[in-house]
């Protein structure tokens, strides 16, 4: 029989997605200065401020339109992870 595959997130907590992003130099200074301040690493840092951001603007904005974005958002990723297989 065979064995049926699972998604492998090579080494990282559950529920995390790798991303790789451009930014200017002097920003990624800036932000490694403030983690380091705050003892903590550029990654935690940028997700943090990235998830604090995002439920400002969900709080922010009439209600549903956040969420339907977010809807749309998650419904396309499961496509293109059915399109993968």
């Amino acid at each position: 029989m065979a064995r049926k595959k699972t998604k492998s997130n090579h080494g990282r907590a559950p529920g995390k997605t790798q991303i790789s992003i451009s930014l200017p130099e002097d920003l990624v200074s800036k932000i490694d200065k403030i983690a380091d301040v705050e003892n903590r690493n550029r990654s935690n840092f940028i997700a943090t401020h990235l998830e604090s951001l995002a439920d400002d603007q969900e709080a922010a904005e009439p209600a549903g339109t956040f969420k339907t974005a977010k809807k749309a958002a998650k419904k396309a990723a499961k496509k293109a992870t059915k399109k993968k297989r």
